[in-house]
C-alpha cells in the first residue's frame, strides 16, 4: 500500500494519508463535487483498514468546510469509529480550529459525538495552515 498525498488547491484540502498510520488533512474544502473528491480518500481508508497499524494518529485542521464536505468528513469519522470498534487499531485525533470560529468548534464537537470511541483532543489556535 502506498501513501496518499493530495496537495491543497483553492477549493480542496490537503490530505497526507501515510501507510504508517499517520494521517493529516485540512485547509479549505469546497470542491464542486465533494462525493467525487472524497471517493478516492475513502477508498484508500478502506484499503488501510484491511491491515492497519496498531495506532492510527489523525491531525485535522480545517479553515472552512462547505456542507457537502462536512458530510463527507463525518462519514470518514464514522468509518474511523468502526475501525476502532474492530480492535485492529487505536485511533487518536487532534483537531485544530481557529479560536474565533465557533461554528467549526461546534462541528468538531458534533464529529466527536458521532465517533465517541475515538480519543479526541480539540485545540484552538490562531490560524489554520492551508498546507
Amino acid at each position: 500500500m502506498s501513501n496518499l498525498i493530495l496537495n491543497a488547491s483553492a477549493k480542496t484540502p490537503y490530505f497526507k494519508l501515510k501507510d504508517d498510520g499517520n494521517f493529516s488533512f485540512g485547509g479549505i474544502s469546497m470542491p464542486e463535487d465533494a462525493a467525487s473528491f472524497y471517493f478516492n480518500i475513502i477508498d484508500w481508508l478502506t484499503d488501510y483498514y484491511r491491515n492497519p497499524k496498531k495506532e492510527t494518529v489523525i491531525t485535522v485542521g480545517f479553515r472552512y468546510l462547505n456542507s457537502s464536505s462536512s458530510r463527507m468528513i463525518l462519514k470518514m469519522f464514522q468509518a474511523f469509529k468502526s475501525y476502532q470498534e474492530s480492535g485492529k487499531t487505536k485511533i487518536k485525533c487532534t483537531w485544530y480550529y481557529e479560536e474565533d470560529d465557533l461554528d467549526m468548534r461546534d462541528y468538531v464537537n458534533q464529529v466527536k459525538k458521532h465517533a465517541d470511541n475515538i480519543e479526541f483532543e480539540i485545540l484552538p489556535i490562531d490560524q489554520i495552515s492551508l498546507t
